[in-house]
């Protein structure tokens, strides 16, 4: 009887993973052959510039919002009739934000990465793969978000797999179609698909029900402590390949970011997992770190045997990526088998801090993240100055495996300490 329970509670959690992960890794799937198609069409140099626009590009859309994604899936977990003010409260701040991020990337990105001798085409650019790839990602991420909130996985994943798509669809028609071979005119394809993706994100929120326009404020400063993990995540996760774009060869950087992309990918199996017990886990730790000890505990196993099953994956299949990629990129293979064990280590970090993010305690995640991210950064740019690409994948590790030790430690700090209040507090009921 205790195994028909037991069988019953894990076929839905079973079949929700199964479709939350494989939205994903279908999404995923459609993001790297979309990298392939320009890595093919663009060539080595015009890739790297791409790959180098992006990152900086990954830290904005960071900022964007302020952490407003997070604030939608607790809250509107614990009370969806708040879905209006929430909503609004998330807008407000993703306009706000993404404004002061347009106007400092168009001062800023045509001079550090000039995509054109001609200043208006590297203005006009730098401006379409900034609307792209900050405002409206972060317009998806709110639709997705708000539906999250609310267990229904079934029209983020499709939303999810449908962005993938509709970007493959502007990468076929315009790479091999109409002939893009620069950064430039890929802009502009790129621009029209994410601008398709926008419409239907904002139908998607308006379906839920009309935003009323208000700050929350005893959200702002938690918001802003979640963005700032991403934040600086964000940096340390792109310093390497702003440094290896100063000191070596646009193969390197292009075969690294390549890898790099791959092993972001891998992650998404542990993402799929994390968002699909957020929702649940932040009703479950409001009775304190003790009572949702055992739930952790299940989900770290799965967390950490799935995270294995994707570092051998990526491992065994990475001789096949020149056939999408192409032989121009000679180093991709072996940064990628270097890397994809780093998935492993993460998985035990990404779940234990996210115990923190569903229990609303945002400040310790953030201490957590904040600071092994800064450490890395700097310890990243020392190593690719002196190291090169050597030295990124010394460090990649050596932060990943310090950071998931006192996440796990810092998170069982906690479970002992409400033990012990809840043990002292016992007698006097």
């Amino acid at each position: 009887m205790a195994g028909q329970d037991i069988f019953k509670k894990l076929v839905p959690m079973a079949l929700s993973y199964a479709g939350s992960g494989g939205s994903l890794i279908l999404s995923s799937i459609t993001q790297l052959i979309t990298f392939a198609i320009l890595a093919r069409t663009l060539g080595a140099d015009q890739f790297a510039l791409y790959v180098t626009i992006t990152a900086f590009t990954n830290v904005a859309v960071q900022v964007c919002g302020l952490g407003a994604q997070e604030t939608l899936v607790r809250r509107i977990a614990q009370d969806p009739a708040d879905y209006p003010r929430l909503m609004g409260h998330a807008l407000l701040l993703t306009l706000g934000t993404a404004g002061l991020l347009f106007v400092a990337g168009l001062i800023v990105l045509p001079i550090l990465v000039p995509v054109s001798p001609d200043a208006l085409v590297n203005l006009g650019t730098i401006a379409l793969l900034l609307i792209s790839t900050v405002f409206v990602l972060r317009l998806v991420s709110l639709a997705t978000a708000s539906y999250i909130a609310r267990s229904n996985f079934a029209v983020a994943n499709a939303v999810e797999v449908g962005f993938g798509l509709t970007r493959l669809a502007a990468a076929l028609l315009g790479c091999l179609v109409f002939g893009v071979t620069s950064v430039a005119e890929w802009s502009v394809w790129f621009f029209g698909a994410h601008l398709i993706i926008a419409a239907i994100a904002v139908h998607l929120i308006w379906r839920q029900g009309k935003p009323h326009y208000t700050l929350v404020r005893e959200e702002l400063k938690i918001g802003a402590l979640f963005s700032t993990q991403f934040i600086f995540k964000a940096i340390r996760q792109n310093t390497d390949i702003v440094l290896l774009g100063m000191f070596t060869s646009a193969e390197i950087v292009s075969s690294y970011g390549v890898a790099r992309r791959v092993l972001d990918s891998s992650f998404l199996s542990i993402e799929a997992l994390n968002r699909l017990i957020y929702p649940g886990s932040a009703v479950a730790f409001a009775n304190g770190f003790h009572n949702a000890l055992g739930r952790v505990r299940k989900v770290m196993g799965a967390g950490v045997g799935i995270a294995i099953f994707a570092a051998v994956a990526v491992y065994v299949l990475a001789p096949l990526m020149p056939l999408l990629f192409g032989d121009e990129y000679s180093s991709m293979v072996g940064f990628t088998q270097i890397l994809c064990w780093v998935v492993i280590p993460v998985s035990f970090s990404s779940i234990a801090l996210d115990a923190f993010g569903a229990a609303g305690r945002q400040d310790v995640r953030a201490l957590v993240y904040n600071t092994s991210n800064i450490l890395a950064a700097l310890i990243l740019a020392v190593s690719c100055a002196v190291a090169g690409v050597q030295g990124a994948f010394v460090s990649a590790y050596a932060v990943e495996i310090l950071t998931a030790i006192a996440a796990c430690a810092l998170l069982l700090r906690f479970v002992r300490s409400d033990r012990q209040k809840a043990l002292r507090a016992a007698p006097a009921e």
